[in-house]
């Protein structure tokens, strides 16, 4: 069972840093072949477009990974719901966008983009069925395959000269490798069948999921949007090279262990005992690893703006600081969405996701003006000191996880991060060292110091960490 679940986790994280290592060179090729305008023209139409499909990926998705028995007739109903609305939405998009350009070229680019719905939703019982038997080796080869053809065929486009189409080239055609991967992974015939009554009640259990996920979403873009209003491009352009600093390891470990988490959660939602304890469990292993990573990032600001980015991003330092401290702040509440989506109570904490949503971007544009890109940050930073609480007292009611259960979980990590930090800050200078030997010197005194302070308060983690995979 232990090597199973490792396994698991493995596969999760090798697709995880593969897309993420993929993407990195495929923005390298873009930003040297396309123009700054070819490339935001296809960046936002596929935006649109992903952000339609998420949304309806949420409603069907997440409810069928957490059904006690899964039957041909939800596999069915999901499906051809998917595909039809899939099919109504490109007909509205393609119909909008006439009446708002009169540009053919844009016209085209964003009716063949939308026809990513359509790949990304017929996706979406094929990943629930895996993601329920835990097969993730297939999941990971099926998004690493339509990455690395994607990559290929946009970066083909974009030699060929035809600017924004490549960005459009990449999406579908890693949708389209993805879903024939998937179905010949599982060549059944799915036959054309909606039944109403569990139609409804997926999209009963799956509209407070989707909400959550628009307003994520929301908050992602909407941030640059109205910085970019108030505080103009250099903002948004400082603000972005230190979200993405933070976002490339946050996205690839957070869906990873998001992404294993749902099924095992959803296999305890019964026992509320079991469930409180695999949460408290992750959390802590998760905090372990988590929370001293982005400390470190904060500690680290410095050098890894100016020796990796060079001082025209030295404004971005501080940014930097703020969100890395703003993400480690999320590590204590990070599995509490999935929680709540595992045990259908999800609702609980949707009206604080929007309002908090709508928070943040209130003090962006109140503050963008005098403050640029750190309004940006501590606007994040706020909404994650509100959210966090709020989150803890939706799994409070849902099943009864404590405020002591939290700080269980939580408190040994934020303690020896901030003693690495106080090591780090105290020792370091007196050393004298310059670049990049700075840089490692911070690594390696964190490090060690860290994991002195949490053998201290917890001698016997390894042998605990290791029960998570075997036991529960």
């Amino acid at each position: 069972m232990a090597n199973h679940r490792l396994t698991t986790l493995t596969w999760i994280f090798t697709e995880k840093f593969g897309l993420i290592l993929l993407s990195m060179i495929t923005f390298v090729a873009y930003a040297r072949l396309l123009s700054p305008a070819e490339l935001g023209v296809g960046t936002v139409i596929i935006a649109i477009v992903e952000l339609i499909g998420l949304v309806y990926s949420s409603v069907l998705e997440d409810p069928l990974v957490r059904l006690e028995r899964l039957e041909d007739k939800h596999i069915s109903t999901a499906y051809w719901a998917a595909v039809l609305v899939s099919l109504a939405s490109i007909g509205v998009i393609s119909g909008a966008v006439m009446l708002y350009t009169p540009d053919p070229v844009l016209q085209w680019m964003t009716v063949v983009a939308s026809l990513k719905i359509l790949f990304t939703m017929m996706a979406r019982v094929y990943v629930a069925q895996m993601r329920r038997s835990s097969n993730f080796r297939m999941l990971a080869s099926r998004t690493l395959l339509g990455k690395v053809a994607g990559g290929v065929g946009g970066i083909a486009v974009a030699l060929w000269g035809l600017g924004a189409w490549a960005v459009i080239a990449q999406a579908l055609i890693m949708e389209l490798v993805s879903i024939i991967v998937l179905m010949r992974a599982d060549p059944r015939r799915i036959p054309f069948h909606i039944d109403g009554p569990i139609l409804r009640e997926l999209l009963r259990s799956g509209a407070p999921v989707a909400i959550n996920a628009l307003s994520s979403q929301t908050l992602q873009r909407g941030v640059n949007v109205v910085l970019g209003i108030t505080a103009g491009a250099n903002a948004v352009g400082m603000f972005n090279m230190a979200m993405r600093i933070i976002e490339l390891p946050r996205t690839a470990i957070y869906n990873g262990l998001l992404s294993y988490a749902l099924p095992a959660f959803s296999r305890r939602s019964a026992e509320p005992k079991r469930l409180i304890g695999i949460i408290g469990d992750s959390t802590a292993v998760s905090g372990f690893l988590l929370t001293p990573l982005f400390i470190g990032i904060a500690l680290t600001a410095n050098d890894l703006i100016l020796l990796i980015f060079g001082a025209k991003w030295a404004e971005a330092i501080p940014l930097l600081q703020v969100l890395a401290c703003t993400a480690a702040i999320g590590n204590s509440a990070m599995y509490a969405t999935t929680a709540l989506v595992a045990v259908n109570r999800s609702h609980l904490t949707i009206k604080a996701e929007v309002l908090t949503t709508a928070l943040a971007l209130a003090l962006v544009y109140t503050l963008g003006n005098l403050y640029g890109g750190m309004a940006a940050a501590g606007a994040l930073l706020a909404r994650m000191l509100v959210i966090t609480p709020l989150q803890i007292r939706g799994l409070n009611t849902a099943i009864g996880y404590s405020w002591r259960g939290f700080f269980e979980a939580s408190y040994r990590s934020v303690i020896a991060s901030l003693v690495m930090a106080a090591t780090v800050l105290v020792v370091l200078p007196q050393l004298g060292l310059q670049g990049y030997l700075h840089l490692i010197g911070s690594i390696v005194i964190g490090a060690l110091s860290y994991a002195v302070g949490y053998s201290v308060m917890h001698p016997h983690w390894p042998q605990e960490f290791k029960s998570v995979f075997t036991s529960r």
